[in-house]
């Protein structure tokens, strides 16, 4: 239905009333349409979507669709098996469990936005670097005019340590050029490279270069501007990611021997204690995501949105949707306007139902009978007791 019809009925809801005459009735229609969702699953908000990153082992923050509501399922590109189906935990059953657990996903926000924290053991990724010693494999050094390289054994993001600096002037990093030679065969031009950070303060950008060595056969990456998960550099602990398939090459790299890796940071001013953790290659998996929707209404073009634009847009309700998304309109519009009771009660009855109606079918209203056709497919929380892992996902 498109939202010209939909004002059409609200006006003769109205009692003949045009509903253009209402102040922001497209802020009305998005009010309305919120209050429906906080209610309902609507079966037509069902989506399928391509999850934007692949999923890796031992990474596990991943952005959640833009209308992300609820998650119904996650669904491996290929080769799905019937043991396939994630389990929900809550936020800190997660990261309490997330070294011996599988196939488990966490909703939680960071920074005013949804993210998905998924535990999908895939393939292993290869460690290039550990990051706990100067000269335990290779030897870590200054580019540029970076300063005070060192380990510090206290901020670290796994093993005994992470290699320090100072950053003096925009591009200064660390670099290694004698690591014990990794065979990337299988990762050349797929993998994508992970690289732990502690950022005194968000940067401009940070750059990676890995290879044969770091003059002549190399691949520099793309600069990034945000973590792995595309949430912005923050204070602290950031997690990096590098695509490879997205990288520059200079000369011609040998996968077999890669020993040569460096990280710059590009800042317009000096930053103090830079922390590096942990270099790893990894190859992830695509997974589709199927999610209930946020948003009713579509545009014109076919993408979902939260409030109209132009009288053209669709609400994406069948039937015994719609007849909901009328009544909370109504209700709306006799908030704003002041309209008669009547109406207002008239469609909280019709809504929620009359207990005291002689038929049964007049008690539930149009929200019971809705969930009672269209029942939630959401996954719903598992809470583990005892101190067990759930399900034996391990």
């Amino acid at each position: 239905m498109t939202i010209d019809e939909v004002k059409a009925n609200l006006g003769a809801l109205l009692h003949g009333g045009d509903a253009d005459d209402l102040d922001d009735v497209d802020l009305l229609l998005e009010r309305s349409a919120n209050k429906v969702l906080s209610k309902v699953d609507p079966l037509e908000t069902i989506r399928t979507a391509t999850l934007s990153q692949t999923i890796h082992d031992d990474v596990y923050n991943y952005a959640a669709p833009s209308d992300f509501k609820k998650l119904i399922d996650l669904i491996p590109q290929d080769n799905r098996q019937l043991w396939d189906k994630v389990v929900r935990n809550p936020a800190g059953q997660f990261d309490l469990l997330k070294a011996i657990q599988n196939k488990v996903i966490s909703i939680e926000g960071s920074e005013g936005s949804k993210i998905l924290r998924i535990n999908w053991r895939t393939r292993k990724g290869k460690v290039l670097n550990s990051m706990d010693s100067l000269t335990g494999n290779g030897t870590w050094s200054a580019v540029g005019s970076a300063t005070g390289v060192k380990v510090n054994t206290i901020f670290k993001k796994s093993g005994s340590g992470s290699v320090e600096f100072d950053l003096v002037s925009s591009g200064d990093g660390i670099k290694n050029t004698a690591q014990t030679a990794l065979d990337l065969t299988d990762e050349d031009e797929v993998a994508d490279i992970f690289v732990w950070l502690y950022l005194p303060s968000a940067p401009t950008s940070i750059s990676a270069r890995w290879g044969n060595d770091l003059t002549a056969n190399y691949w520099s990456s793309t600069a990034q501007t945000a973590q792995a998960d595309g949430t912005a550099f923050k204070t602290g602990w950031n997690l990096l990611k590098f695509s490879w398939a997205s990288a520059t090459e200079t000369g011609t790299v040998v996968p077999t021997t890669v020993d040569s890796f460096q990280i710059t940071v590009a800042n317009s001013s000096a930053m103090v204690n830079i922390r590096v953790d942990n270099i790893i290659f990894s190859i992830g998996r695509n997974f589709d995501i199927k999610y209930y929707s946020k948003y009713l209404l579509k545009n014109t073009a076919g993408t979902w949105i939260s409030r109209t634009t132009n009288d053209n847009d669709v609400v994406v309700l069948d039937n015994d949707g719609i007849e909901i998304y009328h009544r909370e309109n109504l209700i709306a519009a006799g908030q704003q306007s002041q309209n008669s009771a009547y109406d207002f009660t008239w469609a909280g009855i019709e809504l929620n139902g009359n207990t005291s109606a002689p038929h049964p079918a007049d008690r539930i209203g149009l929200y019971g009978k809705y969930r009672g056709e269209h029942p939630s497919q959401s996954v719903k929380i598992v809470f583990n007791y005892g101190g067990k892992p759930g399900r034996g996902r391990w």
